[in-house]
């Protein structure tokens, strides 16, 4: 996993408790669709696939298209997952897994962000992922703050500026773990401390 991407790991390594982490399924989770949950946002970030199997044969869903509400998801009723599949390895792309626990570690965040940035020989940004977690009814890209890093200059101006078009992309909600407000700030934060993060693990 860590060949692959090492923020990947990163991610799973910390999802919840060892216990859940032993016994707990990638596809299980997936298919519980807890936006607040771990792995979604980095598999996001990462433009995974899952297969799906059922009476009708396999299909593969970009996980994109898979959550469609609050733990709500397009599986059939009569399909299950059997498979996550990631593209090949980019070896010049830097990663990052940020997520902000106000409680204790094995707690869901109040909110995770998930990046993913390429760049080109120039330092100019030539593919961006930005994935959220518990900042809405599902886990999701924000698009419109990848679009304004493409083929920018990846420098503070730029970083600053995704990270707060990012407060507008999302729609948490208030619960015990913060406000509505208090978790578009922090997306904000998490979302340039994963983007400078990123930024350093690109190879040139």
């Amino acid at each position: 996993m860590a060949a692959y991407c090492e923020a990947l790991r990163t991610a799973f390594g910390e999802l919840a408790t060892v216990r859940i982490r032993n016994q707990g399924t990638v596809g299980g989770s997936l298919a519980h669709a807890d936006p607040a949950q771990d792995p979604p946002p980095m598999l996001l970030a990462l433009d995974a696939e899952v297969v799906a199997a059922g009476p009708r044969g396999e299909r593969r869903i970009p996980l994109h298209e898979l959550f469609v509400g609050f733990f709500d998801t397009s599986l059939e009723p009569d399909e299950i997952l059997t498979a996550i599949a990631l593209p090949p390895a980019d070896r010049r792309a830097g990663s990052a897994y940020l997520k902000f626990l106000p409680r204790t570690q094995d707690d869901y965040a109040t909110i995770s962000v998930a990046a993913r940035v390429l760049a080109d020989a120039d330092g100019r940004c030539a593919g961006a992922r930005i994935a959220l977690g518990a900042a809405g009814a599902v886990p999701l890209r924000a698009r419109r703050a990848e679009g304004l890093l493409a083929r920018q200059r990846l420098d503070d101006e730029a970083v600053a500026a995704a990270a707060e078009a990012v407060r507008d992309e999302i729609d948490p909600v208030d619960d015990a773990r913060g406000s509505a407000a208090y978790k578009r700030e922090m997306a904000a934060v998490f979302t340039e401390r994963a983007l400078r993060q990123a930024i350093a693990g690109c190879a040139r």
